[in-house]
């Protein structure tokens, strides 16, 4: 009896640090956010920011915010990964306030 205790008590522990683990991860965010003035846009598909370009992952918050961006609008860009490898894509679009 005392070990199906133990490991039910075992058991209901790694449940909830699994758990905890997953809400941790989900704050974080996924990739480097690149700050910096809009240069250009093409489409739904790529933005340049500071002279760089960075592919739009289709479907994102970004695809749908690139109609409201104009060039010379500050904004911060979310990668899914490092902003130095071309795999990376945008996942979101957010533009800075007043000026």
């Amino acid at each position: 009896m005392n070990g199906k205790r133990t490991l039910v008590a075992l058991a209901a522990t790694l449940l909830f640090a699994s758990l905890g683990t997953g809400a941790v991860q989900a704050n974080q965010i996924p990739g480097e956010v690149v700050t910096g003035r809009v240069t250009s846009i093409s489409g739904d598909e790529w933005i340049n920011v500071d002279g760089h370009n960075y592919r739009v992952k289709s479907g994102s918050a970004a695809a749908a915010a690139l109609a409201n961006l104009k060039p010379g609008q500050m904004v911060d860009v979310q990668l899914n990964g490092p902003a130095s490898t071309a795999a990376s894509e945008v996942i979101n679009v957010i533009p800075h306030q007043g000026k």
